[in-house]
């Protein structure tokens, strides 16, 4: 392994203790007050990792954990998987610097409109909402940057290395056109346990041991998603090893193979690959013919927030909608979705993916006309009604496409992990106690 041994003169004078000196109006003496304002807690090559760059980021994952109401391991696990995160973070940093990558603030911008845009509001709704979730809006903006300052990366140094075949393409879409087991889709968890490439025995059989300990406390009942922000060095681990909704043809085969076997809610695993150890568990599956693409409309009210009188207010609307009151005139009066309400709240068709996952959901839970409860997704309270569905046949150039895109995006996530663990192993890293 190569190690970068570059520390510069200031990191090294970064003791980051500062000493005031203040004049002692009774006494006449100097009094000397220790104040500490921050300690490094990495070194990585030419850079740090800081007590506060910690804090803020447990703080921001504990935002974004209760916003998803997802499971979080214990604070001290926590400021482990924090700390190696953001070890990578600056290792990938660097290389950006290195190669001349940047983000700028427009950048970060179009971004966060089009995230407030997906999430049915504009700039600022968006950023009044984060915040009356106790969202840090600064520290939602570093993320962002940093989650395009990574995909800037990809793009630059791994997907220039896939290359998807027109075999690839010709087996995938023979497998979506064939058995009624390719044609599902499954809702999967995942934790990895990375093993280097260049790993002897004893790191094997370590790997080994801490999958076999995880594994052994999720079949007693553990929380999959703790258990995988605690142990997982997948680059999801931290959002619970929620792998979202996949096809059998964009997974890696050791992992398809092994969920045409389960049922939902059993856990597999330990699966070995070119990366680590592998558990997955799969939470749900469904119907999903690729050659076919379903599309709802729906109109909804949608609420920012999620206070009890938000779902309150909803539940009211409800009342009155049933009763017989107009919804097109209650979405205008009430709805914050600034796209829909004049609309009577009406949404554009939209078909699995292109809307939050309880939107989809509830989509496709209802029937046409049917009025649902109000629901919550991560950034408020909605009320839905199912408006009309629809089927459309893929063209054969479309599903080529598709294919091509599906296998792509597979290759990339395999190399992704390929590539930061080969930065890391690069670099040189000093964890400070």
């Amino acid at each position: 392994m190569t190690k970068k041994m570059h520390i510069h003169k200031a990191i090294k004078l970064a003791a980051l203790t500062l000493t005031l000196i203040s004049s002692g109006v009774t006494t006449g003496l100097a009094l000397a007050e220790d104040i500490v304002l921050d300690s490094i807690r990495a070194v990585v090559n030419e850079g740090v990792v800081l007590d506060s760059d910690i804090t803020s980021a447990i703080l921001f994952y504990k935002q974004q954990a209760a916003s998803n109401r997802q499971s979080l391991p214990a604070d001290d696990v926590l400021a482990t998987r924090v700390l190696e995160e953001l070890i990578d973070r600056e290792v990938q940093r660097q290389r950006a610097t290195e190669i001349g990558v940047a983000i700028d603030a427009n950048g970060v911008n179009r971004a966060i409109d089009q995230i407030s845009r997906n999430n049915n509001m504009n700039a600022i709704q968006f950023r009044q909402t984060l915040q009356q979730q106790g969202y840090d809006y600064d520290l939602f903006r570093e993320n962002i940057e940093q989650e395009l300052l990574e995909q800037r990366l990809i793009e630059r140094e791994v997907q220039p290395r896939i290359r998807v075949s027109a075999q690839e393409i010709d087996d995938f879409i023979q497998s979506v056109k064939g058995d009624a087991e390719d044609q599902l889709r499954y809702r999967i968890q995942h934790i990895l346990i990375a093993i280097a490439p260049s790993a002897g025995t004893e790191e094997v059989q370590a790997a080994t041991n801490r999958a076999n300990a995880s594994l052994a406390k999720l079949k007693a009942g553990a929380d999959f998603a703790r258990e995988a922000a605690a142990s997982s060095d997948g680059a999801r681990a931290l959002e619970g090893g929620d792998l979202g909704w996949r096809t059998l043809q964009e997974l890696p085969s050791f992992l398809s193979n092994a969920l045409r076997d389960m049922k939902p809610s059993e856990i597999g695993g330990p699966l070995r690959s070119a990366n680590g150890l592998h558990i997955i568990k799969m939470v749900e599956r469904q119907t999903n013919d690729q050659t076919q693409l379903e599309e709802s409309l729906v109109r909804h009210i949608f609420l920012a927030g999620d206070g009890a009188d938000i779902k309150q207010k909803l539940i009211v609307a409800r009342q009155k909608i049933t009763a017989g009151e107009s919804f097109d005139q209650l979405a205008a009066q009430i709805s914050e979705d600034p796209n829909s309400a004049n609309s009577g709240g009406e949404l554009p068709w939209f078909s699995s993916g292109q809307m939050p996952k309880e939107i989809d959901d509830m989509a496709r839970a209802l029937k046409v006309n049917q009025l649902s409860q109000p629901f919550r997704t991560q950034f408020g309270w909605h009320l839905m009604q199912l408006l009309d569905k629809r089927t459309r046949s893929i063209s054969e150039d479309a599903l080529r496409q598709q294919a091509n895109n599906s296998l792509r995006q597979n290759k990339i996530e395999q190399e992704t992990q390929r590539w930061s663990r080969q930065l890391r192993d690069e670099s040189f890293v000093e964890i400070r106690s």
